[in-house]
């Protein structure tokens, strides 16, 4: 084999290999980043719920406000 040509696919090679780092490190990264966004999903998701209740909270004050006048003969 030719003395260039092995030393060009030696450096494919690593250009390969480092390339194949590069594709595993990001990975890793977008992984982590992924598990964050599902936690902040989840997170909001609970405010979301608990805001949720508040709401029927002043929805049932607000009609038992309208409604027990009449019951009182008001």
């Amino acid at each position: 084999m030719d003395e260039g040509l092995a030393k060009a696919m030696g450096m494919d090679v690593e250009k390969g290999q480092k390339a194949l780092q590069e594709i595993n490190a990001h990975e890793r990264e977008c992984a982590l980043r992924y598990e964050r966004i599902e936690e902040r999903l989840a997170d909001g998701s609970r405010r979301f719920d608990r805001l949720e209740r508040m709401l029927w909270g002043v929805i049932i004050l607000i009609i038992g406000t309208l409604l027990v006048p009449q019951f009182l003969g008001g």
